[in-house]
């Protein structure tokens, strides 16, 4: 069977003013390169868009990609909840309540005969995905930077919804064992299959013109960063690394709570996802001080524009760092980063080894070829 048909679930899918879930837009646009029609369905929480003073998205638009396909888009209202155990009681409960409510009702409505639904991360989207059409087979993008649902749910409820999946993919060799591990999966039915980036929006520029056109010096050895300015990506980490490093100037691209406040900044703030690259690419290393994560695109493009690259020591990266491409420390010890950036630094003939092989292992994580795998992967068990 040939798949043609594929309605997409998740919880955010990016608008004009929020590129939050970047990678799930590419991978739906890659999906529709190979003749596959996508409709997404997206529900809009209105308590989120209300106390984070955000605008409302229209519940409904068509986008079109670069080769003029179309990209039918479903954004639901819903009411959503923070996650917060109560007396035993897991608030986030109710969030998926109310998420697994509209993408049922929007499914319905659109009365359409998809071959396959495919559900980005577990919660919500997968457990939406597992209770609405048991004659169409359910994939599950399993990508989350810790598995929770055990936790929020019990383990027998769990299995139960695992076993509605066809397939799962997975983003890393750990995120696929925690799931074995816990019984959750068999290894005949999960494939792992690292993110993928778009090589036509992620590539190596001349650092030099970029440098030009930014305003930043030609002789300045610059650290960027590309992430949520929170504890687990670890922004204060690395701003205290580099307030050690006086003479190491910083790009920070990202916002949150944990706002870098290093001197030496020339950029701190959100940029247009087209325009990350640009930045990726007047910088001589990307530093990510991460302590979890499925599996992180900020590497995978960071290095796609030659960045050598320095992350955590845990198992969640092996898939796509080395010891070619990568310097790998304990992100929670400060002066192991202030080293590592120092040891990159001083010696520019391992950063320029280790941004040649950057660039080549970017070069095998590309998105079209992954969605062509998945693909293969869908019909393999369909």
């Amino acid at each position: 069977m040939a798949i043609k048909n594929i309605c997409v679930i998740c919880d955010g899918y990016p608008t004009r003013y929020n590129e939050t879930n970047t990678f799930v837009k590419q991978l739906v646009i890659a999906f529709t390169d190979l003749d596959i029609s996508c409709t997404v369905i997206a529900p809009s929480s209105v308590t989120s868009a209300l106390f984070n003073r955000k605008k409302t998205v229209a519940e409904f638009e068509i986008e079109k990609t670069r080769n003029g396909k179309d990209i039918l888009i479903h954004r639901p209202r819903y009411i959503s909840f923070s996650s917060k155990n109560i007396f035993g009681f897991n608030t986030f409960k109710f969030t998926n309540f109310f998420f697994t409510r509209a993408v049922k009702k929007q499914f319905k409505k659109l009365n359409n005969r998809f071959d396959i639904i495919y559900a980005h991360f577990l919660l919500p989207a997968g457990l939406a995905a597992a209770s609405i059409d048991k004659s169409i087979p359910v994939f599950y993008a399993n990508g989350e930077s810790k598995f929770l649902a055990h936790k929020i749910y019990n383990l027998r409820k769990v299995q139960a919804i695992m076993q509605r999946f066809s397939g799962i993919i997975s983003v890393s060799s750990l995120n696929k064992q925690t799931l074995i591990d816990l019984k959750l999966v068999d290894t005949d039915k999960i494939i792992v299959l690292p993110n993928g980036i778009n090589s036509n929006i992620f590539y190596k520029r001349d650092k030099h013109s970029i440098r030009d056109e930014l305003g930043i010096n030609q002789n300045d050895f610059v650290v960027a960063y590309v992430g949520h300015f929170n504890d687990r990506k670890g922004s204060e980490r690395l701003s205290k690394a580099l307030e050690c490093l006086p003479d190491v100037k910083s790009i920070f691209i990202g916002s949150g709570d944990k706002v870098p406040t290093c001197k030496n900044q020339l950029y701190c703030g959100t940029l247009p996802h087209y325009d990350i690259p640009k930045y990726l690419s007047a910088a001589d290393i990307f530093v990510l001080p991460t302590r979890a994560e499925g599996c992180c695109n900020a590497i995978i493009e960071a290095m796609a524009c030659g960045l050598p690259i320095i992350s955590s020591d845990k198992p969640f990266n092996d898939d796509i760092l080395n010891k070619k491409n990568s310097i790998r420390v304990d992100v929670d010890n400060i002066d192991a980063i202030k080293q590592a950036i120092l040891q990159l630094k001083e010696d520019s003939k391992l950063r320029n080894n280790m941004s040649n092989e950057a660039i080549l292992s970017a070069s095998k994580l590309n998105i079209k070829t992954r969605a062509q795998k998945i693909i293969e992967f869908i019909n393999s068990k369909i």
